[in-house]
């Protein structure tokens, strides 16, 4: 599992920013849930938005690279 302080250091080394955000999840059992945020932290532009550092990472990826 990928800390806080591992997805910020390759984050980073793409010149991006992680931050955690709050999302509601809407149903018959609402809640809120942390969500992991890639991108520029700066004017608050996520490139990807999941509920793991490995599953944002690797989206932002995808999206960046087409990997």
């Amino acid at each position: 599992m990928m800390t806080r302080e591992d997805a910020q250091e390759r984050a980073a080394r793409l010149g991006l920013s992680t931050w955690v955000d709050q999302a509601i999840a809407v149903g018959p059992k609402s809640r809120a849930i942390d969500v992991m945020c890639v991108g520029f932290a700066s004017v608050e532009i996520p490139i990807a938005v999941a509920e793991t550092w490995e599953e944002a990472l690797d989206m932002t990826m995808r999206i960046i690279f087409g990997k």
